[in-house]
């Protein structure tokens, strides 16, 4: 099926998800294009692209801080992949393989790169941060997020304005907004929140 100009095919993808998962693992094979994508709804990307039986048995991250905003690198948002984008929150897809490969929407580095390489490419060292700026990654089921997940987008308005125009989707979920609960490092109940190096060492 094509959803506003969008390849969708199931068949398409799961075929691809192999190719890249197998030992002649090609990178870059998907590409971002085929996905829905709406800028500053990282959240919304990522729900809509576990829908793909592909990667239902695929990992969500969400990354965060202790504080209001932590940095990336090569983010797309940038002219310059030097410069850091500060986030307040953004989530990805890790997919399980040889690699572990990560999805990102955002980023300038490859749609589907290596999860260590992409760490280290995406993220300063922390002892570069303030406690505050550091970011922390909540790991949990691409399943459990798409069947707990519910934004109502109110995180994106001032008031009746829209910070960023928003997805011309029907929003996810019909229960009061949860994003914050998965965004609140300091909430346990959800998946399990790692450091960074806790991270790659659990895919290592």
């Amino acid at each position: 099926m094509d959803v506003g100009g969008r390849i969708t095919s199931g068949t398409v993808i799961e075929n691809t998800v192999k190719l890249m998962t197998g030992r002649e693992m090609s990178p870059s094979v998907l590409k971002r294009e085929d996905f829905l994508y709406q800028p500053f709804f990282c959240e919304e990307n990522i729900w809509h692209l576990c829908q793909h039986e592909a990667f239902k048995d695929s990992y969500i991250i969400f990354v965060a801080s202790a504080g209001d905003a932590f940095p990336m690198l090569n983010q797309r948002l940038m002219t310059d992949p030097a410069i850091p984008v500060l986030w307040d929150y953004h989530v990805i897809l890790l997919l399980r393989s040889e690699e572990h490969q990560i999805l990102d929407f955002d980023t300038t580095l490859p749609f589907g790169v290596a999860l260590d390489t992409y760490l280290s490419r995406s993220f300063l060292d922390d002892r570069l941060l303030a406690p505050a700026e550091t970011p922390l990654f909540r790991l949990l089921p691409a399943s459990e997020y798409v069947a707990s997940f519910s934004s109502d987008r109110s995180h994106m308005k001032v008031g009746e304005d829209w910070i960023a125009p928003p997805p011309d989707w029907p929003r996810i979920g019909q229960s009061d907004s949860n994003l914050h609960r998965f965004i609140d490092m300091s909430n346990a109940d959800i998946g399990e929140v790692l450091t960074y190096e806790a991270l790659l060492q659990r895919f290592s």
